[in-house]
């Protein structure tokens, strides 16, 4: 699958498609979300979840720029090479 069928996926799918076939590789808190980084296929998706209602309300696809901005602190890029 690429990131533009992904990306034109209902959030059902992409939610079943990131459990099944993603990698998680970091997390972060933003607000009332918890957000998980995946690895899927060639690309990165953002699962954004809200614990309070237990709902996933979105998921978003991000280049490797927008990575290395929101997830410098998280890990170590070496480690992904």
């Amino acid at each position: 699958m690429t990131k533009a069928d992904f990306q034109r996926a209902p959030l059902k799918e992409q939610v079943f498609r990131v459990f099944e076939n993603g990698k998680p590789i970091a997390d972060r808190r933003f607000l009332y979300f918890h957000i998980k980084l995946y690895v899927l296929y060639d690309f990165f998706a953002e699962l954004w979840y809200i614990p309070t209602v237990n709902k996933i309300d979105r998921v978003v696809t991000l280049n490797t720029d927008e990575i290395l901005e929101i997830y410098s602190s998280s890990f170590n890029i070496s480690d992904l090479l």
